[in-house]
Order: C-alpha cells, then sequence, then structure tokens
C-alpha cells in the first residue's frame, strides 16, 4: 500500500491559495469557474481532500497557469516533483517490445529514473555505454545482465551499481515479465 505524504496535499492547496489571493479572487468565483463546491475548495487549500487531475486542470485554466506552477516554492524553484504510477514519458528500446517509462521528467534534473517492464526473452539486448553513474535494480522477476565480458543474474530484490561507460545490456530470462528500475546521473555531466 502506498502511503502518500500530507505535505503533498498541503502544499498543493497553499499554492492554489497563494495564486488565488494574488489574483483578487475569492473562493466563490473560482467555485463558480470550475463548477467546484467552495466547500471543496476550501478544504484542498487546506490540504485536506485529493483532486483529480481534470479538477486540477480546470483549477489552473481558471487561475490562467501552468499546473506546474502550482509545484513551485522559495522564488520559483521547484524543490520536488511527483511522478505517479502510469504518468511517465512512455517510449521505445528499438528492437525490444519491453514497456519503457522516464520517470522524471524535468530535463535539469540530476537524476533520470526508468521503469523497464520486460516480457520473456526481452529487454535491451543491445549493448550501450555512456558516461554515468548508474544502478539496476530488479523490482520483479529476473533479469541477466551483461556488463562487458561478465554476467549476473539477478532476481527479484537484487541491486547492480555499473559505470555507465562500461557495455552494458540485459534481458528477462525467465518465464514471467520482469520489471526493473534504472537510475543514473545524465549521460554528458
Amino acid at each position: 500500500m502506498t502511503k502518500h505524504n500530507p505535505q503533498d496535499k498541503r502544499g498543493l492547496g497553499e499554492s492554489i491559495r497563494r495564486i488565488r489571493k494574488e489574483k483578487r479572487i475569492s473562493l466563490e468565483q473560482m467555485a463558480a469557474a470550475t463548477e467546484l463546491s467552495v466547500g471543496f475548495l476550501s478544504q484542498l487549500e487546506c490540504g485536506k481532500a485529493n483532486i483529480s487531475v481534470e479538477n486540477l486542470k480546470k483549477i489552473t485554466e481558471f487561475l490562467d497557469i501552468s499546473m506546474l506552477r502550482l509545484f513551485e516554492v522559495n522564488n520559483g524553484k521547484m524543490l520536488g516533483t511527483v511522478t505517479r504510477k502510469g504518468t511517465g514519458m512512455p517510449f521505445k528500446v528499438e528492437g525490444s517490445s519491453a514497456y519503457c517509462e522516464a520517470l522524471i521528467r524535468k530535463s535539469s534534473a540530476n537524476l533520470q529514473a526508468t521503469l523497464y517492464v520486460n516480457p520473456p526473452g526481452e529487454g535491451r539486448k543491445l549493448p550501450m555505454s555512456h558516461v554515468c553513474d548508474e544502478m539496476l535494480y530488479v523490482l520483479r522477476g529476473e533479469v541477466l545482465f551483461k556488463l562487458n565480458d561478465q554476467e549476473y543474474h539477478l532476481k527479484e530484490g537484487d541491486l547492480i551499481h555499473y559505470r555507465g561507460e562500461a557495455l552494458h545490456s540485459w534481458f528477462n530470462p525467465g518465464k514471467w515479465e520482469s520489471a526493473i528500475l534504472i537510475v543514473n546521473t545524465p549521460p554528458n555531466w
């Protein structure tokens, strides 16, 4: 079970309240424009309510701001971002049917995190290398990880840390789908 940090809701609500007040908009005006109740909006601003993406979009459109602005604090610097399950940026690995999702969307971040879901026999079979520190963590199933001339049979809960300059590749040798998380420093830093 995933626990949600109450700070997430409170920070979001505080941002909405701050921007609404900067624009000199009452709760009643925002409620009428977004078709959300005053009570709900009040609870949201106090961090006592969850909001759907659709309703958050209504609020940001009414306030004429981007959703990202709601997560900015300290003079516009974003302190953190949340990527909810299934909301990363999907992409393809050439020659593979593995599902890939970049979990950190901010291009200026000091880390990259990628989820790979590999059907049996699939993965990143073509060796690659890049300048970075990197780690691979097996979330479920198993992977056969190749690092230069060495092979590592990794299973659920195993982690390997390596220099990205080494040729590396992986695939799922099992009968069931596997999932791995790769976290690295962005190449060319």
